[in-house]
């Protein structure tokens, strides 16, 4: 059984050395009064949301303030539409002898820095809970819904951006709990140092009244994850104990973990010093006879149609790739245990998938790679000179089968087309180890965020459900969730520095790395998330869920969808010359609310929709087209749902549609 020590609080020196939230009045210019404050750097942390930035965070740190011993508990969300009959928190605490189960909610969708319940920027529940054997139910009626020590500390965030920062949480609970005392009114008593248990569930909403749910990791078998299925619920019928976390506030007998980080994999050059630069770590390389980018089958650049049947050069540094990943270790960590430690690497087109499944390919020689000591990582090279280049071999029908992409990515005739590959690829790397007593705490990560240089740049993206079980015969509703950062529709005298957002990537996070990430707790590279990148920089990401089929009933008897992340994909941007402000765009899906978009996929395949972003020059330039889906354009949105003589006639479509200017 894995047992997590919850790290010390270490402040960051200087003027952000301040860590409470509550014992001040709120000063909106002090990062002290955010959810990014740099000292939850380190924490204990679980995150949801693959592929770029986390939808939502959970944090925990212990430290004392004014003499007295606290636990600190965060959890953030960065996706949400703030929709107050569904946004809430619930989760359980144990001392081994009392629990107690707690729901905060979202009580206003006006901007709140460190909002208190006094405010009305939320409500709370708290409830004791009797322990059966190892089942945990609740116990009616609540034992505080005003007045308890929860009000001391606890605060809410509602759709605030740090100062210095262009992160936007959308909303965010912290709790500072005394350690040692009873946590009133109930007997609750976390132990200065000692163990206790926990269980969350965080609900967020999105627009037209959907839901997400984000857990715990899931329990081992033979239990199964359980969820409420009622917003006045808080504990989920049939929890037990061993759905809780088992965290401690001491130092001994806890398990360390390994865990990868989103900055920590990539591809890189195998020839440093002599193979042309790569414009980021998620650019993989091939030969495809003729030169990308740009696309030479494109009118605009030539018009020379990709070879179709060409078999790669695989001789040469330049059309390989290392592939890498470096986890990071707890200090001290055994060099024969690191050994234990393996990854495998895959491949998808760039877009979403519904996370390991038939969408990811594995790349050859890039399965159960040893991490070695003497390299600090895991890396292999792909392809290599004795790489099989046989007409059926994955990698030459790779390479093929982006030709053929490349042949009609510009004619909008992809969907005519299922066995393209998109030239750029999302990487999937999954960590595991050989020793059973090595404990992994987040085992893989997903690269999935493009490079772009803009004044306008648009895009496909791939978007898969392909082997996720079909809940019904006719196409799943799946949702695309449109986040931009450090993109203002008009820039202003007090936006980010210009030369920042103009800097090629690799500088920008060599200046950013200077001095904003710090390096993670223990050994290894240093540990740096999408989000520390979109702090900065100008970054426009399309989320990503799909329906599972089930409700969820609201206070007033309305049943609402329940929807899973897939993997999120997006954009970094980079813009030379002048800007007067950003135009971003998703085409090719009902557009149901700002932002917010709907996609029918057949069951077991994949559709496409473009991403479009528009770096404006000048005040009279023209902006990018509508994404409102109109016209007949709504007539092409239903065809492609219609099978292969749907998605026939939708190009049809689509071109009378463009010479019609429509």
């Amino acid at each position: 059984m894995a047992i997590y020590c919850i790290p010390d609080l270490s402040s960051v020196p200087g003027p952000t050395g301040q860590f409470d939230w509550w014992s001040a009045v709120a000063d909106p210019t002090q990062i002290r009064f955010y959810p990014d404050n740099p000292n939850w750097l380190g924490a204990f942390s679980l995150s949801e949301g693959g592929g770029a930035n986390r939808d939502m965070q959970f944090r925990a740190l212990k430290g004392t303030i004014d003499d007295t011993p606290y636990l600190f508990l965060s959890w953030v969300i960065r996706i949400s539409a703030l929709n107050t009959a569904i946004d809430r928190a619930n989760f359980v605490l144990g001392d081994g002898t009392n629990y107690v189960a707690i729901q905060v909610k979202l009580n206003t969708n006006s901007a709140q820095v460190a909002g208190t319940q006094n405010s009305g920027a939320y409500t709370y529940r708290i409830h004791s809970c009797t322990l059966t054997g190892d089942t945990i139910s609740i116990n009616n009626p609540a034992i505080a819904i005003d007045g308890a020590a929860i009000e001391n500390a606890g605060r809410i965030w509602v759709d605030v951006t740090s100062p210095g920062r262009g992160l936007n949480t959308r909303w965010a609970f912290q709790v500072a709990i005394p350690l040692g005392v009873a946590w009133a009114p109930s007997a609750l008593a976390i132990p200065v140092s000692g163990a206790f248990k926990l269980w969350y569930e965080v609900i967020a909403s999105l627009p037209n009244s959907a839901t997400v749910k984000y857990h715990v990791p899931p329990p081992l078998p033979p239990l199964v994850p359980v969820e409420t299925s009622n917003v006045l619920q808080i504990v989920p019928s049939g929890l037990q104990l061993g759905h809780l976390l088992d965290l401690s506030t001491g130092n001994v007998g806890c398990t360390a973990g390994v865990e990868l980080t989103w900055g920590n994999v990539g591809v890189r050059n195998v020839d440093p010093a002599n193979d042309p630069p790569r414009s980021s770590t998620t650019s993989i390389r091939l030969d495809l006879g003729q030169v990308y980018p740009p696309n030479k089958a494109d009118p605009v650049n030539g018009g020379t149609p990709y070879n179709e049947s060409h078999t790669p050069n695989v001789n040469l540094s330049e059309n390989q790739n290392q592939f890498f990943a470096t986890p990071t270790f707890p200090a001290g960590f055994d060099v024969s245990k690191r050994e234990k430690i393996r990854a495998t690497f895959s491949l998808a087109n760039w877009g979403s998938q519904i996370g390991q499944g038939s969408s990811w390919t594995p790349v050859p020689g890039g399965s159960n790679v040893q991490f070695l000591n003497q390299n600090n990582e895991v890396r292999f090279v792909w392809p290599t000179s004795g790489t099989d280049v046989a007409p059926t071999s994955f990698t030459t029908q790779l390479v093929r089968n982006i030709n053929k992409y490349l042949n009609h990515v510009h004619n909008s005739t992809l969907s005519a087309v299922p066995i393209a590959r998109h030239p750029h690829q999302c990487v999937l790397v999954e960590l595991f180890s050989d020793d059973s007593s090595v404990v992994i705490t987040r085992s893989s990560i997903y690269q999935n965020m493009n490079v772009t240089s803009a004044s306008i740049a648009r895009e496909p993206a791939r978007i898969s459900i392909e082997g996720l079980t079909p809940i019904g015969a006719e196409p799943r509703d799946v949702y695309l969730y449109l986040q931009t950062f450090n993109m203002p529709k008009e820039v202003k005298d007090s936006d980010p520095e210009p030369s920042l957002r103009s800097m090629d990537l690799r500088q920008s996070m060599t200046a950013i790395r200077g001095t904003q990430i710090h390096n993670g707790e223990g050994e290894g590279s240093q540990s740096w998330e999408v989000e520390d990148i979109a702090a900065f920089y100008p970054t426009y990401i399309v989320h990503v869920y799909h329906d599972t089929g089930n409700k969820m009933t609201l206070e007033d008897g309305r049943q609402v969808p329940i929807l899973r992340p897939q993997t999120a994909f997006g954009h970094f941007v980079s813009h030379e010359g002048n800007l007067v402000g950003w135009e971003t765009r998703l085409y090719g899906a009902e557009k149901i609310a700002d932002n917010f978009y709907r996609l029918r996929v057949p069951n077991h395949g994949a559709r496409y929709v473009e991403t479009a972003i528009q770096a404006r020059e000048s005040a009279n330039e023209t902006p990018l087209p509508s994404d409102d889906v109109t016209g007949c354009y709504r007539l092409i949105a239903w065809l492609e749902t219609k099978g292969l003589l749907g998605r026939l006639l939708a190009i049809v479509v689509r071109i009378l549609c463009q010479l019609l200017r429509q």
